[in-house]
């Protein structure tokens, strides 16, 4: 684990004699579960711990911090680092004992990645995204990085089997801002991977203050993005290459899109009619 993070578990056993009771539960959970700190709000920590505000806030000032965010901040931007795919690349080049078989080492970590998505979906929580995407009256995806390549294909291929789709892209306005105009009967598709992008979650939050609907395809049932969602779909994405592996999140998009397809067949057909027909036309 990274240093800073050591020297701050070091910091909290050398002054564990001097905490109150209260505080020495805080201090055990944050040593036993750092990534669950990381990204738990002060609130979270009150209804889990069963303790007050002011006292996080008293221990985190006792280790040195001016308070509860910025020990949390600091737990989240090492965390982050230690799961950033090129964080994760860099290191491996480091080392000296790295082969040189890429094609086989990307495509074992591939079917891995596919397997253990397969594992971690039930079918229960893929119909029920089955059921969410065709009540929706729209499809808004969104995405950050490589991320932002999967919300598109989600939209292309949503649109081939007769749903109205939208990739939503970040510029003149964020995510945030695109969202505010949706309907109650809207669906959002958010994508959110290491190194997790704040505007995606961002905009996870505003969509689940405001009622609309999100269903989140994502890597850890521990990830910022979970709280704001109405159901998720975790798959692996872990890499040897420096960016995260998309091979599970799109074997998941062409599984919904096919079975959309299936289940509208005659509206499929229709459409695919229709983009045949603008093809040769124009």
């Amino acid at each position: 684990m990274n240093s800073h993070i050591v020297d701050i578990k070091e910091r909290i056993k050398h002054k564990l004699p001097k905490l109150t009771s209260s505080q020495k539960m805080i201090a055990n959970y944050l040593i036993e579960n750092p990534e669950i700190f990381a990204l738990s709000s002060i609130r979270d920590l009150e209804t889990t711990l069963g303790t007050s505000k002011t006292t996080i806030v008293r221990l985190a000032q006792t280790l040195g911090y001016t308070g509860f965010q910025e020990l949390k901040g600091e737990f989240l931007n090492t965390m982050r680092k230690e799961l950033d795919p090129i964080h994760r690349f860099k290191s491996r080049l480091s080392h000296n004992d790295v082969t040189g078989d890429m094609l086989g080492q990307v495509a074992e970590q591939a079917l891995k990645n596919i397997n253990l998505s397969l594992d971690f979906i039930n079918q229960a929580d893929f119909d029920r995204a089955l059921d969410m995407i065709k009540k929706a009256s729209y499809i808004y995806s969104m995405g950050m990085a490589i991320s932002s390549h999967l919300a598109e294909t989600t939209a292309y291929l949503f649109s081939r089997v007769s749903l109205k789709s939208h990739a939503l892209t970040y510029g003149a306005l964020n995510f945030s801002e695109q969202i505010i105009n949706m309907g109650k009967n809207d669906l959002i598709i958010a994508y959110s991977f290491p190194p997790y992008s704040e505007p995606t979650i961002k905009a996870a939050q505003y969509a689940k203050e405001n009622d609309l609907k999100v269903i989140s395809i994502t890597d850890k049932p521990t990830s910022q993005i979970v709280q704001y969602s109405d159901l998720i779909l975790q798959v692996s994405v872990e890499s040897v290459t420096m960016s995260n592996s998309i091979m599970a999140p799109l074997v998941l998009i062409y599984a919904l899109a096919s079975q959309i397809g299936l289940d509208f067949k005659q509206k499929t057909i229709k459409t695919i009619d229709s983009i045949d027909h603008v093809r040769k036309e124009h």
